[in-house]
């Protein structure tokens, strides 16, 4: 029942953003589980598995991205912003001026009680989301969280840096 629930909900609420890089800040600093980086290096794996199968380049993981993943997951399961992409400009903007610039970017963000198959599944049942994952980039970062219920919430981030 739980995963017919988070399927749905995931469904539902599952968007997809995209765009050039803009400017400015400074990243907080990550906190994350032993769990939850088992579960995010387990959707990176899978993204890759995918990617493969595609003829596409594996992305690699970048600890900047995984910083600014992992921050926006942890303001979605506090409840410090709403579920979505709020703030996906300042967090590229971060990005691009930590790594020197990136040239294309995009975020895919889920939320439900989910295996690393099952969250990345979801994104390819959707166009928006698919497209993300077969884009043109070459770096990620994944970031998990845990609200006070239990749900987990998920930020893929996409960039290019040539």
């Amino acid at each position: 029942m739980k995963l017919v629930i988070a399927v749905l909900l995931i469904s539902i609420a599952v968007f997809s953003c995209k765009s050039k890089p803009p400017a400015t800040a400074k990243p907080a600093v990550k906190e994350k589980t032993s769990s939850m980086s088992t579960l995010e290096s387990g959707i990176l794996a899978e993204v890759n598995k995918y990617r493969k199968s595609k003829g596409l380049g594996p992305l690699a993981a970048n600890s900047v991205i995984e910083t600014e993943a992992a921050m926006h997951s942890q303001a979605m399961a506090s409840k410090r912003i709403a579920f979505g992409h709020d703030g996906y400009n300042t967090r590229i903007s971060r990005i691009s001026n930590r790594l020197g610039g990136v040239s294309a970017s995009a975020e895919n963000v889920a939320y439900g009680n989910m295996t690393a198959k099952e969250v990345v599944q979801s994104w390819l049942k959707s166009a928006p989301h698919r497209k993300n994952i077969e884009g043109r980039y070459n770096l990620t970062g994944i970031g998990v969280s845990r609200d006070n219920r239990g749900v987990v919430f998920y930020t893929q981030l996409f960039a290019l840096k040539s």
